[in-house]
């Protein structure tokens, strides 16, 4: 079985544990090889690269008797799935919530809203229209933007004109 070529956001595991996150697939310069561009998962973000066969390698299990893994690295199917990727996301919703947060002008919150909408879940929506005194009244992700959407256009218009 030939093993599918990383994609850029993928998370490999490496079998000495670390985690790697794929920029890009690459071309050499010099020998016109693959390359993986990768960088560390955590802490530094330190850059990598590395020939795509290497990188595919199995591991050399004569080497590395201890290892757990088959290859030299493995796609993290946990990192991308089920409870870890929920706390990430959740860490990425917290980093969000901050942001709006500490916006002052309903126009800027507007932009945000629409710069970030790919980013927007129901627990960023929910502090959001707390923090504006908005009632929610919308079932889905959707319906909840659209409605604080149009709550803030509506702030706009009318308190545009207010003597402050």
């Amino acid at each position: 079985m030939e093993r599918r070529i990383p994609r850029a956001g993928d998370i490999y595991r490496h079998f000495k544990g670390r985690k790697y996150k794929i920029l890009h697939i690459a071309t050499c310069t010099e020998t016109g090889e693959d390359m993986v561009i990768f960088e560390t998962a955590e802490g530094a973000h330190k850059v990598y690269a590395s020939a795509l066969e290497a990188f595919l390698s199995p591991l050399d299990t004569g080497r590395y008797p201890q290892a757990e893994q088959k290859y030299r690295f493995e796609l993290c199917r946990d990192l991308r799935e089920g409870p870890a990727a929920e706390l990430r996301r959740q860490g990425s919703t917290t980093a969000l919530i901050l942001k709006f947060l500490e916006l002052e002008d309903n126009g800027d919150r507007l932009q945000f809203l629409q710069r970030h909408q790919t980013e927007i879940d129901g627990r960023f929506l929910t502090a959001a229209a707390e923090s504006l005194e908005f009632a929610e009244n919308g079932e889905s992700v959707e319906e909840r933007l659209a409605a604080l959407m149009r709550f803030l256009r509506t702030k706009m218009k009318y308190e545009g004109h207010r003597l402050r």
